[in-house]
């Protein structure tokens, strides 16, 4: 038998920049949305959304890069964020391709049917993945509180030659929940959580199509 061992975080990041910045850099999970920064063992399901699957990855998307963020000065939570990360590796929609760890898998497609070299390295910014994030969180009673977001991702892929294909990828995130005034260790408590997606690409000129199942 084989094993593997994968990294999914690991970072550092200050502790006293002025006018309320901060800066992440390492192995970083994205500021994409709500989910795609929590580790599956905190995820209220056993499995990733269907389109959070699909657009960021079956394992979310997470590469090397650093993170800065402003906590803007006003009376409520509000959080400005941007990312900047290689493409490839595990961005999956971007230079990044499905991985699979075990020979016995199935055998993913790949991005939009086009063969591509995912590892052509980082050469200049137009191989990196730059994602905006804003983030903001009111209390509406003493019970209850919402949280909405908004991000964006942006960054070439890999089904063509280099420069001449992208990704676009914009989420926003609402977020509801309301806890008891009796509560013990936070339960009893009620969630309402949502993200909609919308991507955009350029793809590469076809070049491939499955024996078995050929696309026309």
């Amino acid at each position: 038998s084989e094993g593997y061992i994968e990294v999914e975080e690991a970072w550092m990041e200050t502790v006293s920049l002025p006018a309320n910045l901060q800066l992440r850099g390492g192995q970083l999970m994205t500021d994409f949305g709500r989910l795609n920064t929590q580790h599956p063992h905190t995820w209220a399901f056993v499995d990733s959304p269907l389109v959070l699957a699909r657009f960021l990855g079956e394992d979310g998307l997470r590469n090397p890069g650093a993170r800065l963020s402003w906590l803007t000065p006003t009376p409520f939570y509000s959080e400005l964020f941007l990312t900047v990360q290689n493409s490839g590796g595990s961005a999956s929609g971007f230079r990044g391709g499905d991985h699979n760890h075990g020979e016995e898998e199935e055998e993913e497609p790949p991005f939009a049917y086009r063969h591509a070299d995912n590892d052509r390295g980082v050469h200049s910014l137009d191989d990196m993945l730059f994602t905006p994030r804003y983030a903001t969180s009111f209390d509406l009673t003493e019970n209850q509180v919402l949280l909405l977001g908004a991000s964006a991702a942006f960054g070439p892929n890999s089904s063509g030659d280099e420069g001449d294909t992208s990704t676009r990828i914009y989420g926003v995130d609402f977020t509801w929940k309301w806890k008891s005034s009796n509560h013990h260790a936070g339960f009893p408590f009620v969630s309402i959580q949502a993200e909609a997606l919308l991507r955009q690409y350029e793809a590469g000129a076809f070049d491939w199509a499955d024996e078995e199942n050929p696309i026309v």
